[in-house]
């Protein structure tokens, strides 16, 4: 069974390719309290595990969140449409679901009622920032 920190990484990992499509996109495995926006951070969720029935397996749920600058709202919100995209180069569910992230867990997708539509986010001291997530179910 991989460690967390591992699974975390490989998260992030999966997504680094998007970079090549949206310049500047900052990729963090953690919380990012200061991002450089554009930006994707992955932590884990709020539940976070969850049994999965008479087994070893977990269920392990994590927060994909994507911010956007607003200096710029028509860039920003293009951005956000990009990661959003069901599918292609620049989806965040394209990356993360579909290869059990190399082996590493049994199963990563989306979970039920996700992407987010935009939010609106004001942590830290970056200012107003645009954004969506995802919530994560990896199965272990």
């Amino acid at each position: 069974m991989s460690t967390l920190p591992e699974i975390l990484d490989g998260l992030a990992t999966a997504l680094v390719p998007i970079a090549t499509e949206i310049p500047d996109l900052q990729v963090y495995a953690g919380w990012l309290p200061q991002p450089s926006p554009p930006s994707l951070e992955i932590f884990p969720a709020d539940p976070f595990q969850d049994g999965e029935g008479f087994s070893r397996s977990k269920k392990l749920f994590f927060t994909v969140r994507a911010r956007a600058a607003m200096v710029d709202t028509d860039s920003g919100q293009r951005i956000l449409l990009q990661l959003l995209e069901p599918d292609g180069p620049t989806s965040v569910e394209s990356a993360l679901c579909w290869d059990g992230l190399g082996g590493l867990v049994d199963s990563v997708a989306v979970a039920e009622g996700f992407p987010s539509g935009y939010r609106e986010y004001t942590d830290g001291d970056t200012g107003r920032l645009l954004g969506c997530e995802w919530r994560v179910e990896v199965l272990t």
